[in-house]
């Protein structure tokens, strides 16, 4: 005869093994997110769990302040009654932003899994730019003000990079922010790009560059005509010719180029109307103006040109003595 004692012993020590194997649990997780995550337009919802049986349906209800929408997914266990997957939780642009609440479930016929409630913020828009400099395609040399203004109500941080490679105080977490480049610490001129990418606590990330060109170079201005070897006929218009050679293209700006007229003491006379200012190529520029002569215009007198490229670098001043036959 078996004896019953024995029995009940062993019975005992087999739920005892199988209670630390972990079968005869019924458990269920919810990873990510977490309690409360900030999440942006799309988030994946990942779980597990144990002690399953048969096929488990996982359903995630998000409730917003507009209302309420569930996705559902069916996973198999294991043979150790493990289960695992994810959802997708996909948030429009325009939903409403700020708090939710997503309860997860697990069910399985004959078995009950504990709810999983989450309470997260959504934030689907992308933090808006209201204002930088330098200007894009502009030119720079020396110390380069870099600033950003920003529109963003759940901010997180912002990071700047210039050619690819951090500069000092680049990264942040204000809205509005500026910091000094100093372009002087490169070992040639040319073009560079000043990247910003800024996070919300949703990590939605804006990213902007802003191209510029380096240029510590000063123009090269010449005076075409007149010249001292050019006889200038008395009572004529004069056309005046000064062309400026900078070492990139678009570099020289219109306003930049300034040419005036002095007596040979100084003394200002005029300032020459410019006619037309053209590009001839081999990145110089061509200011053509008029000198119109009236009655007690001086017999000698000399023609000054300046140039001012776009970086800020002045061209050596030119000057040409004219004397007036006649």
């Amino acid at each position: 005869m078996v004896n019953v004692n024995y029995l009940r012993l062993l019975l005992v020590l087999s739920c005892t093994l199988l209670a630390s194997l972990g079968f005869g649990q019924t458990t269920f997780n919810v990873t990510t997110p977490t309690n409360g995550d900030w999440l942006n337009g799309n988030k994946t919802l990942s779980f597990n769990g144990k002690g399953a049986s048969v096929e488990v349906t996982i359903a995630a209800t998000v409730t917003s302040p507009s209302g309420s929408s569930s996705v559902s997914t069916r996973v198999n266990p294991t043979v150790a009654g493990e289960f695992n997957g994810s959802l997708n939780l996909t948030f429009a642009a325009n939903a409403p932003q700020g708090d939710y609440t997503i309860q997860v479930t697990a069910t399985e016929p004959g078995k009950t899994y504990a709810p999983v409630n989450l309470a997260v913020k959504v934030d689907t828009k992308l933090p808006k730019l209201l204002d930088y400099r330098p200007a894009q395609n502009s030119f720079v040399k020396g110390t380069v003000p870099i600033r950003f203004k920003l529109l963003e109500d759940n901010m997180k941080d912002w990071r700047i990079t210039v050619g690819g490679s951090d500069i000092p105080n680049n990264t942040g977490t204000a809205t509005d922010f500026s910091l000094d480049w100093n372009s002087g610490t490169l070992d040639t001129d040319g073009p560079q790009n000043i990247a910003m990418t800024a996070k919300d606590r949703a990590d939605n990330a804006l990213n902007f560059s802003i191209p510029v060109t380096v240029d510590r170079r000063a123009p090269i201005a010449t005076i075409q005509f007149p010249n001292a070897s050019t006889p200038i006929r008395s009572r004529a218009d004069v056309t005046v010719i000064v062309d400026v050679l900078d070492q990139f293209a678009n570099a020289v700006a219109i306003t930049g180029v300034d040419v005036i007229i002095q007596k040979t003491d100084g003394t200002f006379v005029t300032r020459v109307a410019r006619q037309s200012f053209t590009e001839i190529g081999n990145n110089t520029w061509r200011f053509t103006g008029k000198l119109r002569w009236r009655s007690g215009f001086p017999s000698s007198y000399k023609v000054i040109a300046t140039a001012l490229d776009k970086a800020g670098n002045v061209a050596v001043r030119q000057e040409v003595l004219v004397r007036v036959n006649g």
